[in-house]
């Protein structure tokens, strides 16, 4: 009995490392990601590019089906098999991958997706918040620990609900953020743009009271 009982014990670690295999938690992986890291995906080249004239990131789709989440958060996918849940960006044929986009298409995964973020203030800060939840919202986080930055974009499907999407970039990648900051994002594009002529370490807010734009504040969302 002893021996069995011992037999067991050894097979717990197995037992949760096989668990641990069918769920791919993005928050835990550090950007930039190893191509290694994600082969159990089978990632193929989606043929689709983003970025600058300087760098291009190439953006990849997984082809093995398996549970993608975000802080424990399982995203579903999409009754649509055209609609891809995630998309990984790379600058190098795939050796690492320095970016992602995850589709948050049901309304629970969203909304818990968004409160995960909002809760946890030491491990993400939110940098921007602006919009209206009756149209689009665009939210930006920056990682305490990696200075990956977290774009999250809320609008109502078909049924007034919120959905959106998550995109993860990795810290120093600035021309695939920048090709992810377009539309409800423009305003945090025009911040960071002013940034780069400021010294110190300027906040959104601190760009609002300098520019004094009434177009950038009407719609801020930041508490002063």
């Amino acid at each position: 009995m002893k021996k069995l009982n011992f037999i067991f014990l050894m097979c717990i670690p197995f037992l949760f490392q096989s668990c641990q295999g069918q769920n791919l938690d993005l928050e835990k992986l550090s950007l930039p990601i190893k191509g290694d890291d994600l082969k159990t995906l089978k990632l193929s080249n989606s043929g689709a590019g983003i970025g600058s004239q300087e760098v291009q990131y190439t953006s990849y789709v997984p082809d093995a089906e398996k549970s993608i989440s975000f802080g424990g958060v399982v995203a579903p996918k999409s009754a649509s098999s055209s609609e891809s849940l995630v998309r990984f960006f790379s600058k190098n044929e795939g050796s690492t991958f320095q970016g992602y986009t995850l589709n948050l298409f049901s309304p629970d995964a969203f909304e818990k997706t968004l409160a995960y973020l909002l809760k946890n203030k030491t491990q993400f800060k939110l940098v921007f918040d602006d919009g209206k939840d009756a149209e689009e919202r665009a939210r930006v986080f920056i990682s305490n620990s990696n200075g990956t930055t977290y774009l999250l974009l809320s609008r109502l499907n078909g049924e007034g609900k919120k959905t959106g999407y998550l995109d993860g970039v990795g810290k120093g990648e600035e021309a695939l953020l920048s090709a992810r900051i377009g539309g409800s994002f423009g305003y945090y594009e025009a911040f960071l743009e002013y940034k780069k002529h400021k010294s110190g370490n300027l906040s959104y807010l601190d760009f609002l009271r300098e520019t004094n734009n009434e177009l950038y504040k009407q719609s801020n969302n930041l508490k002063q």
